[in-house]
């Protein structure tokens, strides 16, 4: 099973359920009122599905690019609480409102986008570890996309440690060695679009293994129905 989608909605939504069967809620910048998550849901056809973005503040601090506007307006000594997965009132509500962002667009998968700061250390560890280890997540399944070289050790461990799908963007990474599932971000310009032989990559990395694929470039939802295609067709 291989569920292709976009980052967003980047046609109406009418439309969008019609051609693809899964979508990522770009939420990460700022969650939708819950009125119009619902609304959201109700779009979603028996057979689709829907993703989370975990609001930034619980990942990113006021100095990494990605930071919330939610964020922004809070005074200065609060944004400086935001992001790390800290243990921290700032870091608690992010996520409470994100848990109940998620129980409002009925989304099972919830992805934590850590930026380029956030870097294995001592103090990094304990609280990643300390933030995943407490919250409840009830029905809810966790991916973590760390960024930077400097995880390429660790992620897996970590990963396992913590019960963490780690997603990772298959033109340039090597898949997880465990977990239920794939979860793939390929990451393209944004005047980028999918070459055949990256087609044919995402097709060979998700072979008899359940697979996400979330497009966020210019070209998304375009490329998302050229990868459905390329991959019925492999599949045939």
């Amino acid at each position: 099973m291989i569920r292709v989608g976009c980052s967003g909605y980047p046609v109406s939504r009418d439309r969008y359920w019609r051609c693809l069967p899964f979508v990522e809620a770009e939420t990460g910048k700022g969650l939708p009122k819950i009125e119009t998550l619902a609304a959201w849901r109700a779009d979603v056809p028996e057979t689709g599905e829907a993703a989370l973005q975990a609001l930034r503040l619980i990942t990113h601090g006021p100095e990494d690019r990605g930071f919330p506007l939610s964020g922004r307006r809070l005074a200065k000594n609060r944004q400086s609480l935001c992001g790390a997965f800290r243990e921290t009132l700032e870091v608690h509500e992010a996520w409470m409102s994100t848990k109940a962002a998620a129980e409002a667009l009925g989304a099972r998968i919830v992805i934590f986008d850590s930026p380029a700061s956030f870097q294995p250390g001592s103090d990094r560890l304990r609280d990643i570890y300390r933030f995943f280890k407490k919250i409840t997540r009830g029905r809810l399944t966790f991916v973590w996309q760390p960024r930077g070289i400097e995880w390429d050790s660790l992620v897996d461990k970590v990963c396992a440690d913590l019960g963490l799908i780690r997603g990772f963007d298959p033109l340039r990474q090597a898949p997880p060695r465990k977990g239920a599932f794939l979860y793939m971000r390929p990451f393209l310009p944004p005047a980028g679009t999918l070459t055949v032989d990256n087609l044919a990559t995402i097709s060979r990395v998700s072979a008899d293994v359940p697979s996400y694929v979330a497009l966020s470039h210019r070209a998304a939802f375009y490329d998302a129905q050229r990868l459905k295609e390329h991959l019925a067709g492999d599949r045939r």
